[in-house]
C-alpha cells in the first residue's frame, strides 16, 4: 500500500482525505495549525503535528501540501531539499508573488530526480483533452475564449482559468489589461486573505485572446466558451454541459464576418461530472505515471497573467509581457 502525508485540513485538506483513500493510501502523517482539525481525524492511526518539519523525515510515497499559499513556498522547498519523499502536490496560488514562483522553478531544476504537480488545473481532465482533440480532428484553430464567472479570485480560480487558456491558445502572451474588482466582497476563508476578481483581456502572438469577468456582483455558475473560425464549444463545467456549435460546411467558405445562418448544434456525451475529488485523483496519478511532465512552469505562466493582472491595475494601462521585474516582488496575501 502506497503512503501518503498530507498538510492543511481545511475543506481542500478534507477533499485529499477522501482522493487517496479512494485510491488505496494509507495516511501516515498528517499537519494542521489548528489543533481542532486534528482531532477529526482522531480515528486514523498516523503521526499527527501542528508542525509540517515534524514529517520531513517520514517515509511515504507522496506529500500532498493543501495549506494556507503563504506557507506554500517554505513547505515545497523543505519537502524538496531535505525529504526523501519524490513526489510531492501542491495546490494552487502556487506562491503570494511571482518571485516566490520563480524561486521554486529555480529549485526545481536543480533536482530533477523529484516529481511536482499543481492540483485540480484542468489539463489533466478527460473532458478538456477531448475538446482540444475536437478541435485538432476538425483542424480548427482556437483564437478567442471568454471566460464568464462569479468570482473565486483572480488567484484561486483565475489561475485555473489563465493555466486552461495557455493550454489551449499554446502562444507567447503580449500583454494583459485587467481592471481589479473594487467591490470588496469579505475571502470565505477569512478577512486576513486577499484575492479580489477582476475582468479584462489577455493578448497573445496570432492575434488569439482571452477575455474574462471574474466580476465579485455575479452569481451563475461558470462559462468558459472556445471558438475559432467555424466551432464554437460553449462549457458549463459545474452542470457537466458541453455544448458543440459548429458552421454548415455549405458556408464555411463565407467570410468570418458572414453570420446570416443556424449553426449545428450538439451536446458532447459521455463527459465527465465535475468533481473536485476526481480531479485530484488524476494529479495524483499523474505523479506516478511512468512517462510524467510537471506542470509548474504552466502553473507559474498562469500566476504571471495573475499578477499582471494586479500590476495592469496598479498603472492603469496594459502591462507588457514578460512581466518586469519590478512586479516580481508584488505580494498578495491569497487563501
Amino acid at each position: 500500500m502506497r503512503k501518503a502525508i498530507l498538510i492543511g485540513l481545511g475543506g481542500m485538506g478534507q477533499r485529499y482525505v477522501k482522493a487517496l483513500s479512494q485510491l488505496n493510501f494509507k495516511l501516515v502523517g498528517i499537519c494542521d495549525q489548528k489543533k481542532d482539525k486534528l482531532k477529526k481525524f482522531d480515528n486514523i492511526f498516523c503521526k499527527k503535528t501542528t508542525q509540517y518539519t515534524d514529517l520531513l523525515n517520514l517515509n511515504a510515497d507522496i506529500v500532498c501540501i493543501s495549506s494556507n499559499t503563504s506557507s506554500r513556498e517554505n513547505i515545497i522547498r523543505d519537502f524538496y531539499t531535505k525529504s526523501k519523499i519524490k513526489r510531492i502536490l501542491t495546490e494552487k496560488p502556487l506562491t503570494i508573488s511571482y518571485e516566490k514562483s520563480l524561486k521554486i522553478l529555480k529549485l526545481i531544476n536543480k533536482n530533477k530526480k523529484k516529481r511536482i504537480l499543481v492540483n485540480t488545473f484542468r489539463s489533466l481532465s478527460p473532458n478538456f483533452k477531448r475538446i482540444k482533440k475536437l478541435f485538432l480532428k476538425k483542424k480548427e484553430i482556437i483564437t478567442h475564449i471568454s471566460i464568464l464567472s462569479p468570482s473565486a479570485g483572480l488567484g484561486n480560480m483565475g489561475s485555473i482559468f489563465f493555466d486552461l487558456c495557455n493550454y489551449f491558445l499554446e502562444e507567447k502572451i503580449i500583454s494583459v489589461s485587467c481592471q481589479i474588482d473594487t467591490t470588496g466582497t469579505i475571502n470565505p476563508r477569512g478577512k486576513i486573505f486577499k484575492d479580489p476578481g477582476g475582468y479584462g483581456f489577455v493578448k497573445y502572438r496570432n492575434n488569439k485572446k482571452i477575455f474574462f469577468d471574474l466580476s465579485e456582483n455575479t452569481s451563475m455558475p461558470y462559462q468558459i466558451i472556445l471558438k475559432s473560425k467555424n466551432l464554437e464549444i460553449s462549457i458549463d463545467e459545474i452542470n457537466n454541459e458541453f455544448i458543440v456549435k459548429e458552421r454548415p460546411n455549405k458556408f464555411k467558405k463565407k467570410p468570418p464576418y458572414y453570420y446570416l445562418y443556424r449553426p449545428d448544434k450538439k451536446k458532447l456525451v459521455k463527459t465527465q461530472k465535475y468533481d473536485v475529488i476526481q480531479l485530484t485523483k488524476y494529479s495524483i496519478n499523474e505523479l506516478f505515471k511512468k512517462k510524467f511532465k510537471n506542470n509548474i512552469i504552466n502553473s507559474i505562466k498562469a500566476m504571471e497573467i495573475v499578477f499582471g493582472c494586479h500590476a495592469s491595475q496598479k498603472i492603469e494601462k496594459s502591462i507588457i509581457f514578460p512581466l518586469n521585474k519590478k512586479y516580481h516582488k508584488m505580494n498578495i496575501n491569497f487563501p
